[in-house]
């Protein structure tokens, strides 16, 4: 319908758009594969597209795992289920189909990608930033993200940040290395302010792997100069995390913080020997005398009152202000409950558990779960609601569900109805809410689809990898690693953003990489 030219123009404005749009949502990230795919449409020349696909071995290798999902629908009994999953994988099977059959992307046009995805990072994270620190007081790690989960927030930065090293590296004019120097810091600095915690991990890892190939080739004085500065760092970062750790199991020595029969009005306190948790190394309960808290409690409170007994009624309440009355090294009665400030008492009604938790970093607070998360399972409490420790239940409940189903799965919509059931079965202690798929890519695919399935999908994205390792451009090395990375502990390819992290940047590296090879077939 259009000119040759203006069909690349609209190419290229797809591509662009969808390289902004990841990073703002939903919206944004499903309008610009329209356009693309509209495009491709009204281009026509559908038998010089299809020749070219059919004869391009990787275009069906990448591809075969949406396929290999289409045949999962055959034998699953959750069609709608199914079906969900078959629309968020869609991408995966016409982005490659359009990179594959498209005139290849040049470097400019490569490096107008990486800069609007540059774009889209620095605009989506500076609305996270106003949101959390200067329109809401937000005190939940998880809420910190606003188009997307932390956890993908985190994997697309590590990209962002690996561009800005590569621009840094590649760039002759001093003032563009200074640019990407600060966008590159920034990026660094909203990981650690707005507490992505697994996107700091996978930053140190792509640092230390980066770092290792650098000091390869230097001289011996740069090699150790280099070495002090890594431990000086691990040594401050072990100090960071073991003072964490410390401020919050290691026992205070108090006189609230020891057992004792009565309170100063004369009523028996509650103690829990068998219930060690603690706030800031302050026992949890001990000194507790509950119709004190209740009585006070509701004379300021009416509305929000609580009954511990005989009936009970708002319980949260009751277990937040005892836990946050311990971390201020309280005894949980009146007299303790009259020593509380205003300030005190809106945080209890938002539910924060400790009265330090406000003035943390994102960062601390993340790690102070993580602390927390794991006293509660060394000491076999409560797991529901952690994020780290409930993966051991969830990769229990799939190894399961895959020895019953090991060589083609239960089927593409069924995963969730299998593990549900596994779950009741082997008495988990997950509550109902926290019934979750495996947050394992790995996992995920081989209780969906099988053995078989596995070794197709590591088939998948391996096999393009070693075909053309030498053509691959730079960047994709450490996306790469990121990538492998979010499969260890995520359902990376279950949600919009985390398949569009997969089918857009390795879709992009490897089709670059192809026609690069394809004009230069000896390299």
């Amino acid at each position: 319908m259009f000119s040759e030219k203006i069909h690349r123009y609209l190419f290229l404005f797809g591509l662009c758009s969808l390289a902004f749009g990841i990073m703002m949502g939903t919206v944004p990230t499903s309008l610009p594969q329209f356009i693309l795919l509209g495009n491709w449409i009204i281009e026509g020349g559908f038998k010089r597209k299809w020749d070219q696909l059919r004869a391009n071995k990787l275009f069906w290798i990448i591809t075969s795992l949406f396929f290999l999902h289409l045949i999962g629908m055959v034998y699953t009994q959750d069609l709608e289920s199914g079906l969900i999953t078959i629309r968020i994988i869609l991408p995966l099977m016409f982005i490659p189909m359009l990179l594959f059959s498209t005139k290849p992307i040049n470097e400019k046009e490569f490096h107008l990608l990486l800069y609007c995805f540059l774009l889209g990072s620095l605009v989506s994270t500076a609305w996270c930033l106003v949101y959390n620190y200067v329109l809401h007081t937000n005190e939940v790690v998880r809420n910190a993200s606003r188009f997307m989960s932390h956890i993908r927030l985190g994997l697309y930065l590590n990209v962002a940040i690996a561009c800005c090293f590569y621009f840094i590296w590649t760039c002759t004019k001093n003032l563009h290395k200074l640019l990407f120097g600060v966008l590159l810091l920034y990026f660094v600095f909203v990981l650690y302010a707005l507490g992505l915690a697994s996107g700091l991990v996978n930053l140190s890892i792509l640092f230390f792997f980066a770092l290792i190939i650098f000091l390869f080739k230097q001289k011996n004085h740069i090699k150790i100069i280099s070495i002090i500065i890594i431990v000086v760092a691990a040594f401050y970062g072990f100090n960071f995390l073991n003072s964490i750790f410390n401020s919050q199991l290691t026992t205070q020595i108090s006189e609230n913080n020891t057992p004792h029969k009565f309170s100063p009005t004369g009523n028996i306190y509650l103690n829990y020997n068998s219930f060690t948790q603690k706030e800031n190394g302050n026992y949890v309960f001990i000194n507790i005398q509950p119709t004190e808290l209740q009585k006070e409690w509701k004379l300021r409170f009416p509305n929000d009152s609580f009954s511990y007994k005989p009936h009970l009624h708002n319980i949260q309440r009751y277990q937040v202000l005892v836990r946050y009355m311990a971390s201020k090294g309280l005894n949980k009665d009146s007299a303790g409950l009259t020593q509380l400030s205003n300030e005190d008492f809106i945080n209890i009604q938002k539910n924060i558990t400790n009265y330090k938790y406000p003035k943390w970093s994102f960062l601390h607070k993340r790690i102070y779960e993580f602390v927390w998360e794991y006293d509660e399972f060394m000491n076999e409490r409560n797991v529901n609601g952690h994020s780290l420790t409930m993966r051991l239940y969830f990769w229990k409940a799939a190894a399961a569900v895959i020895k019953k189903n090991a060589v083609f799965g239960v089927g593409t919509g069924d995963v969730q109805i299998e593990l549900n059931k596994t779950y009741i079965e082997t008495q988990s202690p997950l509550t109902k809410d926290w019934y979750k798929r495996p947050h394992n890519q790995f996992i995920t695919i081989t209780v969906a689809l099988g053995v078989v399935g596995l070794m197709i999908f590591l088939f998948s994205f391996l096999y393009p990898v070693n075909k053309l390792k030498k053509q691959l451009h730079p960047l994709f090395w450490p996306y790469f690693l990121i990538l492998i990375l979010s499969f260890v502990l995520e359902d990376t390819l279950e949600t919009q953003a985390g398949l569009s992290f997969y089918a857009f940047f390795y879709t992009l590296f490897i089709s670059q990489a192809y026609f690069k090879k394809q004009q230069n077939p000896e390299d």
